[in-house]
């Protein structure tokens, strides 16, 4: 059976000097036949002090009883363990673990018993360590290098989406195949971290509530403490999939920059070598060049706000939509003076955005007129129940589909895949940063209407 814990009615506490485990041997009658170099340095005794004396001499008066139990059961031939307190050389009580195992000799009897002690947090500093673990702003865990999980916080809990840790635990019985979405990185973690000791800012990706995935990133150390023959890990962990997704956005964002000014640039570099050889109409050469170098400018303002919204700050204020769309007009018009552009629906809309939310009307009416036949744009906002709906309509050649897709959130901007307008991805991002969607329909009889919903 399994030894009672008592209290010792000691408050000292011993420094366990690093030691994770000690070794002793006892005779039948319990004196001490060996101690190894471990149990000297956590008791601060001298081996030639102890071996020979009965073991329980060195137990405060409340341990006794736990420890007479478990010896007991290891004399009758079967292994127990108890959580007692040792006393150290100078009267401090050292809280362990013991686990107790019988040596059957030569004639079937129990000839020693062997003892293993783990030292253990006292239950004062157990109880501030846990407060302070609920409390930290990081997650905090404690796992196995043999993967699995000792122990999560609250933080770490709810930023993988579970209402506490227990239920965060309960969900991974496994690391290296359950929470690792690339198991190969779990084996390069363990490689770092077996050779160095330590790993500092180490990224991975993980699987979450749902089978949600989120970005982590973790420092963690290799503990000397063992649990069930497996190495301790503990360390505490960041979300970064924020960070995560803000870089490959500017990495779209440069992609898009590049494929545009270069196409710019051929187009102005060839009206030049045209002038240079007199063979085009100087009045027609530049202002094609004007033209593009006005586009390029206005690229560069775009970069700079999108660049600035994917940086700063998400907080959100509450806006009048009606008012913003006011806004939108009076600056598309500045652009477009011969332009006609509407703004019906109810007198105020509330809903909560982005600071520079304007911009994604500003975009989407200038996109429209721009590539419009009839230099007329519609915008109409509507408050629902829980929503602010904002229509943006045009009788153009519609939105091809492939910026449908992207615009809406259908497929993901990467690198490799986009489209090639700044302005419709700084739309995507000021509205998605504002918690709201956006659909794309068919206008009739031609054109399309772009609705942005936003709760209220």
């Amino acid at each position: 059976m399994t030894g009672r814990s008592r209290d010792s009615g000691v408050d000292g506490r011993q420094d366990d000097h690093g030691v994770s485990v000690a070794l002793q041997s006892l005779d039948v009658d319990g004196s001490i036949r060996f101690v190894d170099d471990k149990w000297v340095k956590l008791t601060d005794r001298d081996r030639g002090d102890v071996v020979g004396r009965p073991f329980v001499e060195l137990l405060p008066e409340g341990e006794r009883d736990a420890f007479e139990d478990a010896f007991d059961d290891a004399v009758e031939g079967d292994a127990s363990s108890c959580a007692i307190a040792i006393r150290a050389s100078d009267g401090t009580a050292v809280p362990i673990a013991l686990d107790v195992r019988p040596e059957i000799g030569s004639d079937g009897g129990v000839s020693r018993i062997h003892c293993r002690l783990e030292p253990q947090r006292s239950t004062l500093d157990l109880k501030a360590y846990e407060r302070l673990l609920e409390v930290a702003p990081v997650g905090v865990f404690r796992t196995t290098t043999d993967g699995r999980v000792l122990s999560v916080n609250h933080k770490l809990a709810t930023t993988l989406g579970y209402d506490s840790p227990r239920e965060a635990m309960a969900a991974y019985d496994d690391l290296g195949s359950d929470f690792y979405v690339d198991p190969q990185r779990r084996e390069a973690f363990l490689e770092r971290l077996l050779a160095e000791g330590a790993v500092e800012d180490f990224e991975y990706e993980a699987v979450a509530v749902d089978g949600q995935h989120r970005w982590l990133s973790m420092n963690a150390r290799l503990l000397d403490e063992h649990h069930d023959g497996a190495r301790v890990i503990t360390g505490f962990t960041r979300d970064v999939t924020d960070r995560k997704q803000r870089d490959r956005q500017l990495a779209v964002l440069g992609r898009i920059l590049r494929h545009n000014i270069r196409n710019a640039l051929t187009v102005v570099q060839g009206q030049a070598e045209l002038l240079r050889w007199e063979r085009a109409d100087a009045k027609d050469a530049v202002g094609t060049i004007l033209e593009r170098t006005d586009s390029l400018l206005r690229q560069a303002e775009k970069e700079r706000a999108l660049t600035e919204l994917l940086r700063g700050s998400t907080e959100s204020t509450a806006r009048d939509i009606v008012r913003l769309a006011e806004i939108a007009r009076v600056d598309v018009l500045e652009t477009h003076p011969d332009a006609t552009v509407s703004v019906d629906g109810t007198e105020t809309a509330t809903a909560t955005v982005v600071d520079g939310f304007e911009r994604a009307l500003v975009e989407l009416l200038d996109n429209a007129l721009r590539h419009g036949d009839d230099l007329s744009v519609s915008v109409t906002v509507r408050e629902k129940a829980e929503s602010v709906e904002i229509a943006v309509a045009d009788d153009g050649p519609g939105i091809p589909e492939i910026e449908r897709e992207l615009l809406c959130g259908n497929t993901d901007e990467t690198p490799l895949f986009h489209g090639t307008g700044v302005g419709l991805f700084l739309v995507r991002q000021l509205v998605v940063r504002s918690n709201g969607t956006i659909s794309v329909a068919d206008n009739e009889p031609r054109g399309s209407v772009v609705t942005i919903r936003l709760p209220s």
